[in-house]
């Protein structure tokens, strides 16, 4: 841990607990815990199956207090509850996209579960994630409603919003208890990101998930993955992996489940995973300080197995210093809400509207950068990097958020008068929660 900040008794035991809960010999020192504070700090950083786990082992359950235990005890019930449903559902999707063809990589979630964590209740997700060829989606959907999954929650946008805009469709049951989000990319498509999705399907190779037949992604794949997906909701990561606060910020988001899932994986497939693949496609992709900031973090605080030429390979250069700046902004209005400071109203409408809005808005500097973009992604995406290919693209930008623009209020206003028919409200914060 960073010797320049000093975290609290809760907040070390978090991070002990990550990088020892699979050692048996893992005995923690909890005489001294605040436990309502601890189980709250468990529960909104998803750990309650672990941390119950490494108590329990430990021979510490006596010294945990009642309402504390009871907190852990119905978040690890909620989350066994939710793989039991979501692995009977995924296992029915599986087997009929099998037969049907349908190519299917399965991401986060319960892959996790089966192949590294070795339970169905550690980090099942509050949905069900999957990664299909942009060309099967639309015949992924189709195998979706024949298994009883469909259009159910009237709040959702049109589909050809998402199409043209965003990054998967999302599915459920009539009941919303089981969601599909049916994936054809990592990010959308605003984004200085140029990821080869034939390639990752290409890459991968046949396996069997819950039983059924699915797709593997390589490693170098998964890791550059799973970190693309923990940047898009830890946006900050790239402007601060030097501050010596990051590990309070982590656990003030509630991300360090996240981290520890790309720590798990690379401590079980270390000396398989091919680095030199892994920098190439960061390269590629236009992902290095997306991994390079990740994989800092993940070794510095959770002893992930990273190389140092591996680090050494992937330099976090940063995004721009305004870009920065207002990252730095975002992250201390996590902490203000985390140590019951004083928030900002405007940040906290800025960052709660994250979950409301595909362009996140405090993403969207990173997609004022798409329009004037180094000569690296006009080369990674184009092939050169000319005066004429950087007017060309300015130009493509442009009309891409004029229809952009256009399509949010057209299927935006299409949604409100639909929900207004229905008799249900009409909020764009109309979210639904499954604190999963």
């Amino acid at each position: 841990m960073n010797a320049g900040l000093e975290l609290t008794l809760e907040e070390k035991l978090a991070y002990e607990f990550a990088r020892g809960w699979r050692s048996a010999d893992y005995q923690p020192d909890l005489h001294a815990v605040d436990w309502p504070r601890f189980a709250r700090l468990l529960c909104h950083n998803r750990m309650a199956v672990m941390a119950l786990k490494v108590i329990q082992r430990a021979g510490l359950s006596g010294s945990l207090a009642p309402a504390a235990g009871q907190m852990l005890k119905e978040q690890a019930d909620k989350y066994e509850s939710a793989a039991s449903k979501l692995g009977e559902a995924l296992t029915t999707y599986l087997h009929s996209a099998a037969a049907d063809k349908l190519e299917t990589i399965v991401l986060k979630g319960l892959w996790l579960c089966e192949k590294v964590y070795h339970d169905p209740a550690m980090r099942p997700g509050g949905d069900i994630d999957l990664l299909v060829r942009h060309a099967q989606v639309d015949a992924c959907l189709s195998l979706l409603v024949k298994q009883g999954v469909g259009e159910y929650w009237p709040n959702l946008l049109n589909d050809e919003y998402f199409t043209r805009h965003h990054l998967h469709q999302q599915r459920s049951t009539p009941d919303l208890a089981v969601w599909f989000e049916v994936h054809w990319a990592l990010d959308h498509p605003y984004t200085l990101l140029t990821v080869n999705y034939e390639g990752i399907f290409e890459r991968s190779g046949p396996a069997q998930l819950l039983g059924a037949p699915i797709r593997e992604m390589s490693l170098p794949d998964l890791v550059l993955s799973l970190a693309i997906h923990l940047v898009k909701h830890a946006v900050y990561l790239p402007s601060l992996p030097e501050r010596a606060d990051l590990p309070r910020i982590i656990l003030a988001d509630g991300m360090l489940m996240y981290y520890l899932d790309i720590t798990e994986v690379l401590k079980t497939f270390d000396h398989k995973i091919d680095w030199d693949l892994g920098v190439q496609l960061a390269r590629a992709w236009g992902a290095v300080d997306i991994l390079g900031s990740v994989l800092r973090v993940c070794r510095q605080y959770l002893d992930a197995p990273v190389p140092e030429e591996v680090l050494s390979a992937l330099p976090v250069n940063g995004p721009w210093p305004i870009t920065r700046s207002l990252m730095a902004r975002a992250a201390e209005q996590e902490l203000a809400a985390y140590e019951g400071r004083s928030e900002s109203r405007f940040w906290k409408l800025l960052l709660a509207s994250n979950g409301a809005f595909i362009l996140r808005p405090v993403r969207l500097l990173e997609t004022a950068s798409y329009f004037l973009p180094a000569s690296d992604f006009l080369q990674r995406r184009y092939g050169q990097a000319n005066l004429l290919t950087r007017i060309r693209h300015f130009l493509n930008a442009l009309f891409q958020t004029l229809r952009f623009g256009w399509d949010t209020f057209y299927f935006g206003m299409e949604r409100y008068l639909r929900l207004k028919r229905l008799g249900k409200n009409a909020s764009l914060f109309n979210t639904l929660e499954t604190d999963l």
